[in-house]
Formats: C-alpha cells, sequence, structure tokens
C-alpha cells in the first residue's frame, strides 16, 4: 500500500500506537497498529481501515479510544495495561452527520474529538453522552489536544484546505480554555 501514516500515541504500557491512509483513500487499504517497547517491526492490531485517525485513552488506561473517519464514529477498545493491548472493538459514539477525525482525552475520561467539515470540537462524557461543542471560525478542524503549565488549555487545529481558499481562518491554531476541566499528561514510547 502506498500511503501515508495517521497519527501517532504512547500508551501508559508504552507502546507505540499509530495508523495508516492509502494515498487514494481506498476503502479497507490501511490498518492500526502497534510497536511494543524494544519491538523492531510494527503489528496490525486492526486492518482493513480506511482513514485511520484518532487515538486516545481513559484516565484509567482500561479504554482505548480510536476513529476510523468514514465511519462516523469514535470506537472504543478494552485496553489490557499489562500486556498493552487492545481487544473488543465497539462503538463508543456515533457523530453522524459530522466526520470524526483527532482526538484527545482529559482528566475526567471524556473524549474531544475534532469534526472535519463542520468546524467544531465535541466533548463526550465517559457514557457517550455529549457534554459540549466547542466552535471556531474554519470548518475544518483537525485535532486538539490540552496544552500549558496546568493542561488546561485546549488546542485545537485547523487544515487549509482548497476547499477553504479564501478563508483566512483555515490553517490556524486556535486555543480555548474549559475552565471546568483539564487535560491529561501525554505518555512516552518507552522503546
Amino acid at each position: 500500500m502506498r500511503g501515508r501514516a495517521g497519527p501517532a500515541r504512547a500508551a501508559r504500557a508504552g507502546g507505540l500506537w499509530f495508523g495508516t491512509m492509502a494515498y487514494d483513500m481506498r476503502a479497507g487499504a490501511a490498518s492500526l497498529s502497534r510497536l511494543a517497547p524494544g519491538a523492531t517491526e510494527p503489528v496490525p492490531v486492526c486492518r482493513g481501515i480506511t482513514v485511520s485517525n484518532g487515538l486516545g485513552w481513559s484516565a484509567d488506561a482500561t479504554l482505548m479510544y480510536y476513529v476510523d473517519t468514514p465511519t462516523g464514529r469514535v470506537d472504543v477498545f478494552d485496553y489490557d495495561l499489562t500486556t498493552g493491548t487492545a481487544s473488543d472493538r465497539r462503538s463508543f459514539v456515533d457523530v453522524s452527520p459530522g466526520r470524526p477525525d483527532g482526538l484527545c482525552t482529559d482528566a475526567e475520561g471524556a473524549v474531544w474529538v475534532a469534526l472535519w467539515g463542520s468546524g467544531a470540537i465535541r466533548r463526550y462524557t465517559p457514557d457517550g453522552r455529549l457534554d459540549r461543542e466547542v466552535t471556531v471560525p474554519t470548518r475544518y478542524t483537525t485535532s486538539c489536544a490540552f496544552a500549558g503549565p496546568d493542561l488546561d488549555l485546549l488546542i485545537i487545529t485547523t487544515a487549509a484546505t482548497r476547499s477553504a481558499a479564501g478563508t483566512p481562518e483555515a490553517g490556524l491554531t486556535y486555543a480555548y480554555r474549559p475552565g471546568d476541566v483539564v487535560g491529561r499528561p501525554v505518555h512516552r514510547y518507552a522503546g
């Protein structure tokens, strides 16, 4: 497959997780893989992926959230901290008609999801309830992450695409301070 790597994230157990996408965005041509600490080759965990995107873990690291954009969903896996493996993939939330892209999680275990084409970031509680929506003045939100010394600032990235030509707000990075929630520190790959 000719393509590109999608977002990569390290899990608390130290493994590096990353997805791929075919350049032609052919359905089912990509995968989600894991590179274990000390390993030299990644192991595909899910095949049949189309546009691999957001990755994140619950506050206690027992759940892993994942986005394959064309599905219109955020999926969730059970995550084993001892082995660093994920199993039992199932739907967490359906964001249709939105197109989920990047995501992050906060200290309360909620999932923040960027919605490509709608200019929004949505926060879903651990039980899958839509809690809030943050909008920016451009349609192509790509991802989000908490930053700052107190992890109290949500950074929102956007894309400058051909369809956004003439929109000066496209491609900028935005900041939003939720006020009542903070993020979690990211983990480092242990390899």
